[in-house]
Formats: structure tokens, sequence, C-alpha cells
């Protein structure tokens, strides 16, 4: 779905002072707030709300993706959550609601590994409501609030669309609950060469001392804080982290990674008729494609997507927030 157009500039505007102020995703390194500290995130949600609830009128795509970039730089509060969905019910009053429910389909895989392109892949599917990384986040070990507000809008989209889509690296633990709650649910899973991935996220996560690492301890006193930190695994710092701040950050990614896709390996292993596979690499070929329209049980078109190159830009796209 296109609907960046429908977005007043003052909308865009205002997304970029929040994320400025709260949320650190956007910025190298830094932190406004711990974002381990729930009551700290809470309190910043409704401070947010209170300031510009009145900026987008409700029944409007503005207003959506307004109340989904306070609740990514704060908390999915029940407030919060209640306007999203009432807004969220209002604006879909203007489409007709599907006699049988639409598709639904996780994309995950570590980062830096082609979500965005996946998304872009399966927006090319007709009546097809495809986000990438939309709000909430979902933590490494995800919080009952976060599952809640994503289930609860999978549900409601699959009513009005043919296929309903995220894409994120902070699906992978979430994956047996889902297909638990829709059990005719599908997950593309990709996976890319360990060294070029992780060499991907050093480029993209700064190096050196106070460089952002997702992946360390809060307060570890070598890198800086970030609002996305809980939806990675934390690992112990390495003993020579202080003398080689960058090698160490390296390795404890490289981990990840190769954890992450064994992971991702077992889930497919263990639901092959739920879980598709997917090199990288492949992902532009229009056989590896063709196969993943099949797998979804639905037609979209064949294309040539190297999106996110060496930044996060197109992911944050607004055409994938809804």
């Amino acid at each position: 779905m296109r609907l960046r157009e429908y977005v007043p500039g003052p909308l865009r505007a205002l997304g970029r002072r929040i994320s400025d102020k709260f949320s650190p995703r956007y910025r190298s390194i830094g932190s406004a707030h711990d974002p381990y500290d729930r009551a700290a995130c809470e309190s910043i949600a409704e401070k947010l709300f209170k300031s510009h609830e009145e900026e987008q009128p409700l029944g409007t795509v503005g207003r959506g993706r307004l109340i989904l970039q306070l609740i990514e730089a704060s908390w999915p509060t029940q407030h919060l959550a209640a306007e999203y969905f009432r807004n969220l019910e209002r604006l879909l009053e203007a489409r007709d609601r599907r006699t049988d429910p639409g598709q639904l389909l996780l994309g995950v895989g570590t980062g830096r590994s082609g979500s965005t392109s996946l998304t872009a892949l399966l927006a090319t599917v007709e009546d097809s409501c495809c986000t990438h990384e939309n709000p909430p986040l979902v933590f490494w070990e995800a919080e009952h609030e976060q599952l809640q507000f994503h289930m609860k809008r999978f549900k409601l989209l699959t009513e009005y669309y043919s296929l309903v889509t995220d894409v994120s690296h902070y699906w992978l633990n979430a994956i047996d609950g889902v297909c638990e709650l829709f059990p005719e649910s599908k997950v593309v899973g990709l996976c890319r060469d360990v060294d070029e991935c992780a060499q991907s996220f050093m480029r993209l996560k700064g190096s050196g001392r106070g460089s952002s690492n997702h992946w360390a301890p809060y307060g570890n006193g070598i890198w800086s804080s970030h609002g996305w930190d809980p939806t990675y695994p934390t690992y112990s710092v390495p003993g020579f982290a202080k003398r080689d701040p960058d090698r160490a950050k390296y390795e404890m990614i490289a981990r990840y990674i190769r954890e992450y896709n064994a992971k991702l390996e077992n889930v497919a292993t263990r639901r092959p008729g739920q879980v598709m596979l997917v090199r990288t690499d492949n992902l532009n070929e229009s056989g590896i494609q063709a196969k993943i329209f099949a797998f979804v049980g639905l037609n979209g078109r064949a294309s040539k997507l190297n999106l996110n190159v060496r930044s996060v830009t197109d992911g944050e796209s607004e055409k994938f927030r809804f």
C-alpha cells in the first residue's frame, strides 16, 4: 500500500522532532532515557500524546502514524493503544470487509538482511497492507502489551486486506505464539552471510567508544544505549572491549547472527509448511520471488530491489507505517 502522499509535511517534521528528542533509533549514538525503564517510557508516552494529540484528525492515516511514532519513542500504553485502534477502525470504515480473512505473513531476519526489500516485494500483492518494523517494538523477551497490540492489529487488518505483513528481526521469538493464534499464517525468513551481515551492522552503528552496540548491557561504560537495544539479545562484554571496542562489538554482532540464523533454521524445521527460508543474496532472483508468492498463495510483481543499502532510510519510509 502506498499512502505517503496522504501524510502532510508537518507530520513528517513532527516525526523528526520526536525522533531527535526521544527515539535514538535515528541517531548513531545516545539515548534520551533508559529503554529498559518501563515507568519512564510510560510517562514519556502520556506526555507526548498530550502535547500532540490535536495535531491530526480522527480517522486519518496521519493520526495513525503520529500515534505509532509516539509509541515507538515510548510505550504502547493502554491509552495510546486505545487511541490508535479507535483511529484505525474509523479509517477502515471506508473499506469493504472481507468474507474470509486475508493471509497473515511475518518476515524475519537478523537485520541488514534484506527485510526492507522483502517488504517492498510483498507490497506488490494487490490489496495488501505490508509494513516494516511497524511499532510498537517487540523486545527480545517480549512484553505482553507489545504482542497484544500487534495481534489485535493483525486480526483487524486481515478482515480488510488480502495480505497483511510485518517484517522485522524482532518477530523471531514470537513466531510460535503468532502461529498458534493464526494457524494459517506464514513466515518468510531471510538468511545472510555472517561476515557480510556483521560488517553491514558495523558500518551502520558507528565505531569506537560511544558508538551504538545493541547487544551490550545497559550502562556498560563503553557504548551508548539505544532505544532499540531491548529488541536484541544482551551479551556479556568481552574482557578486551575497552582496548578494542570495535573488535568486541563485531564479535558480539557475529554471535547474534549465528545464533539467530540457527534458531530460525530450527523453527523452519519444526514448521516446514509455515516457514520458508530465503538467502538474502537470492532475493532479487525472479525464480525465488515467484516461489515466495506461491508460498504466500497470492500474486505479486517480480521486482529488482536493493533497499536500505548502507542506511535505514528506505525502511523508515512512511509508506511502511500503518
